[in-house]
């Protein structure tokens, strides 16, 4: 596999039939139809996501029994993937945080491709790497700002097409009890982007782009209708709405 990072490879998605409704239904993975394995490990799949005990189980299969500690990996796999196992897995992967990467690196016997001998090759092909990888699943941020208060400042308005939105993100960022530092996948990227701005030569816009939709809350059934009386200063909706933020839970 690793010989192959940057060939353009085609992508067929599968299509199986449903146990209920025997309808056909393509896999969950939505990858691209063409792309470099290194693309696609760099842009689709959730790399950084913490593996389930069952993706343990899964990849216990693929270690490589001519690896020197072949069988002892596939075992510790299984181990880790059982529920007589918790304990082990909430230590190994949950408060250290390991992820994919820190996965495939501490197996190794799951990628040995060995001397290249006869039996010496690896079990795990892209096919399969793609069928038990997880993809980028969507992050969901809370908007701080009120898109309706800024439409009524008219003036501020004149020039600008659109209106800001302004997002609560945490940057996710620690150690481990070990000592091991750990960052969130999106949250760090957003940290990072280069906003819109002015930096005294004039306005302007940085390179990256970010792709974003707005899911209506829970205050889509609220009375949010704008009002229209312009001596009330201090209120923009007919109904007072009073919200109570009793925490993050």
């Amino acid at each position: 596999i690793q010989s192959i990072a940057d060939t353009l490879i085609r992508i067929q998605q599968r299509k199986q039939k449903s146990h209920s409704n025997f309808q056909e239904s393509s896999l969950n993975h939505p990858w691209p139809e063409r792309c470099t394995l290194r693309g696609l490990l760099t842009h689709c799949a959730d790399i950084q996501s913490l593996p389930e005990r069952e993706d343990l189980y899964s990849l216990n299969v693929y270690c490589n029994q001519n690896h020197p500690q072949g069988k002892d990996q596939r075992d510790k796999l299984i181990s880790l993937s059982e529920t007589s196992g918790a304990a082990l897995y909430g230590d190994y992967i949950i408060r250290e945080k390991r992820n994919w990467v820190d996965l495939f690196y501490d197996f190794d016997a799951v990628r040995w491709e060995g001397s290249g001998t006869s039996g010496d090759v690896a079990l795990m092909t892209i096919s399969h790497l793609l069928t038990i990888l997880p993809s980028i699943a969507p992050r969901h941020f809370s908007i701080a700002s009120s898109p309706s208060y800024m439409v009524r400042q008219t003036a501020a308005l004149e020039s600008k097409e659109g209106f800001d939105l302004e997002l609560c993100v945490a940057v996710v960022e620690g150690k481990t009890p070990f000592g091991r530092s750990y960052t969130g996948f999106c949250s760090t990227y957003l940290s990072s982007i280069i906003p819109r701005g002015n930096d005294g030569n004039g306005p302007f816009v940085g390179p990256d782009i970010v792709r974003l939709w707005i899911h209506p809350g829970s205050f889509s059934k609220l009375p949010l209708d704008i009002s229209k009386d312009e001596t009330i200063s201090h209120r923009c909706f007919n109904t007072p709405v009073m919200c109570i933020g009793a925490g993050t839970g």
